[in-house]
């Protein structure tokens, strides 16, 4: 069992997410608030076409807002992110990006545009790191956060959940204390957001590092 599993609690630059408090050494923070108010409002649809498992016709109603560009994709059973989107009115061909296969034909679908985050650290300085999604009017909700490097090469995505949800503090990396740095590799200069909501809700990124 890892850390990150074990961790109940996480207190960091005032903001806490339970009780308990991670005792870690570090020299230096990286802070990252990001309200995700402003995301254009997830848009729920049908798959009404499904080529393959990254591949399809997503059909949403008039006023949509989705755009030509990339967008990540909800379903039930998960998350297909940075899809390319074509749109032709209110059918949105989706194709490409990463994640879970996209589900069955004629099921419900939920399509937004990621929301660009504000971040810059090299993972291979971290000792401690923890990522939360809170979502007060919306606990059901799911949010997806990808970080790139500067050549827009995913270095670590991950799914998340309001807080108090069952796993929601479950992305906590203690690497002091042995869990494995999954940030190494180039530095960490970019991210993007999303989530199947249309409630207002915060991304926070909270890490000690050793400058």
């Amino acid at each position: 069992m890892t850390t990150a599993q074990r961790i109940k609690g996480f207190t960091f630059d005032n903001q806490s997410f339970a009780n308990n408090e991670a005792q870690v050494e570090f020299t230096g923070t990286v802070a990252v608030t990001k309200p995700i108010a402003a995301l254009v409002a997830a848009q729920t649809g049908t798959l009404t076409t499904r080529t393959d498992s990254d591949t399809g016709v997503a059909t949403l109603s008039t006023g949509h807002g989705i755009v030509n560009g990339k967008v990540d994709v909800y379903f039930a059973a998960g998350v297909r992110y940075g899809m390319d989107a074509t749109v032709s009115t209110n059918e949105i061909t989706i194709d490409g990006g990463a994640g879970d296969n996209l589900p069955t034909e004629d099921d419900p679908v939920t399509v937004v545009i990621p929301t660009a985050v504000e971040v810059n650290f090299d993972g291979d300085t971290l000792e401690i790191i923890g990522i939360f999604y809170r979502n007060i009017s919306d606990t059901g909700a799911k949010a997806h956060l990808s970080l790139t490097d500067a050549g827009d090469a995913i270095i670590k995505e991950q799914d998340l959940v309001h807080e108090t949800a069952n796993g929601g503090l479950d992305a906590v990396w203690n690497i002091e204390a042995g869990d494995t740095n999954v940030f190494t590799g180039n530095r960490i200069t970019a991210g993007s957001v999303s989530h199947d909501s249309t409630s207002a809700a915060t991304l926070y990124i909270l890490a000690g590092i050793t400058s």
